[in-house]
């Protein structure tokens, strides 16, 4: 048992500059500080000394305050380094080297995570559907078959970065022009798989009592979108609170699932949480098609836990306060404590 109070240190990136991307992508770098808050005011509630650390363009002012608070744990709500979502697990890393305990996955988890064509062989491997997929980083020649329509994403990013309306594509030119503009704005290869319309559900999960629980399943209606319009939660959908897409993409928690059904996703999210090492919490985004089969569309380590998020929905829908989820990391960070 921790003693009455900790020292919390909440580690989180401040990006002042894009290198690559489109201007608006500070939205979401903006809305960690709405998480800060949340998770600073839940410390508070619990009873632990909360101390804010922002990582800015060098590490060495994080190592001075991490030597001079010298947390019980870290919150660890870091993202990207330097702007690089791929250097995500560095900070992790640099705790286990300081022998910090931290919440949230292992750094291999943090990096493995975001390669999404690691991450989709993986999961083949292991027999589990994800839509069929290929890794461009050039413009690629027109491709034969029936293979339309496609969806164009960064190959190294997460919280819907470089994804909107444009990137479903139905024909070989449309094709090119996103693979163009993935390889130009994000300067990374491109994945190209194929889009699975049917049913998209979010599935938070978190360790708890020796084992992991499937929170409140969510499910993004978009019965609203106008026709032509894909139906995905692109940067738009998640960020933009004045667009259609997040004005009409309704979530609905817990999701109207049949009970066999729900049995078959929540399996199948607890073991790609423990097949990719994930821990203390995560969520899994799957597609349901007219057939009933499951695709495993991303796999998340730490996702967002602001009060806008669909984890925190999740969290409160299992009958959960947010308090409470908070606890529940520090509590298991610190029992990892030397």
């Amino acid at each position: 048992m921790p003693k009455q109070w900790l020292k919390i240190a909440i580690l989180y990136n401040l990006l002042e500059r894009l290198d690559r991307g489109e201007e608006r992508d500070f939205i979401a770098e903006r809305a960690v500080l709405e998480e800060i808050g949340a998770v600073k005011e839940a410390i508070i509630d619990i009873g632990h000394r909360p101390f804010v650390i922002a990582l800015q363009n060098e590490i060495e002012p994080v190592i001075q305050s991490l030597k001079e608070i010298q947390p019980d744990v870290v919150f660890n709500l870091c993202e990207c380094v330097y702007g690089k979502a791929s250097l995500e697990m560095s900070i992790p890393a640099l705790l286990e080297l300081f022998r910090i305990p931290y919440t949230g996955s292992p750094p291999l988890t943090l990096g493995l995570c975001l390669d999404k064509g690691k991450v989709k062989d993986i999961l083949t491997s292991h027999g589990m559907l994800t839509p069929q997929y290929r890794i461009f980083d050039e413009e690629t020649p027109p491709l034969r078959g029936n293979l339309f329509p496609l969806i164009v994403k960064p190959l190294h990013e997460d919280g819907s970065l470089g994804i909107s309306k444009e990137s479903v594509v139905y024909d070989n030119e449309g094709l090119n022009r996103q693979i163009q503009y993935i390889l130009t704005k994000y300067r990374q290869p491109a994945l190209v798989e194929k889009f699975i319309e049917g049913r998209e559900l979010n599935v938070g999960l978190m360790e708890r009592n020796g084992g992991v629980e499937v929170l409140a399943i969510s499910e993004i209606d978009y019965s609203e979108f106008p026709e032509g319009i894909p139906k995905i939660c692109g940067y738009e959908a998640k960020w933009v609170p004045e667009s259609m897409e997040y004005q009409k993409s309704k979530p609905i928690c817990p999701a109207p699932l049949d009970w066999v059904l729900q049995k078959r996703v929540e399996y199948l999210a607890i073991k790609t949480f423990k097949l990719f090492g994930c821990r203390d919490y995560a969520r899994v985004d799957l597609r349901v098609d007219s057939e009933g089969k499951i695709y495993i569309l991303e796999v998340n380590p730490n996702p967002d836990i602001s009060p806008q998020s669909g984890m925190f929905r999740a969290i409160q829908a299992r009958g959960m306060t947010y308090t409470e989820f908070i606890n529940n990391l520090i509590e298991r960070a610190y029992q990892r404590k030397d």
